[in-house]
């Protein structure tokens, strides 16, 4: 599929419009995370697939987040086996 698109001044940066029936298709959202190359005159985008860090999923995890309260005794029950926590 080929569509027209612009590129735009961004800041002291360029943005390029993605065309909404990509966005579906792909199901992009804002801030979704890509990886830029170039091959010959093409610019390629893809979806980055880098997983993340656990320090990104921790950092990412509410300062009000609570456990489920099916968890809680689980959470706070006794070790059963060679646990290395």
């Amino acid at each position: 599929m080929k569509l027209k698109s612009q590129v735009r001044k961004w800041g002291n940066s360029l943005g390029l419009i993605v065309p909404s029936s990509i966005v579906n298709d792909l199901k992009l959202e804002a801030d979704t995370n890509i990886l830029v190359s170039v091959e010959g005159d093409r610019l390629i985008i893809e979806r980055d697939k880098t997983l993340p860090t656990l320090d990104e999923i921790l950092d990412s995890i509410p300062e009000d987040y609570r456990h489920p309260d099916d968890l809680e005794d689980f959470i706070q029950s006794e070790l059963q086996g060679r646990e290395l926590i």
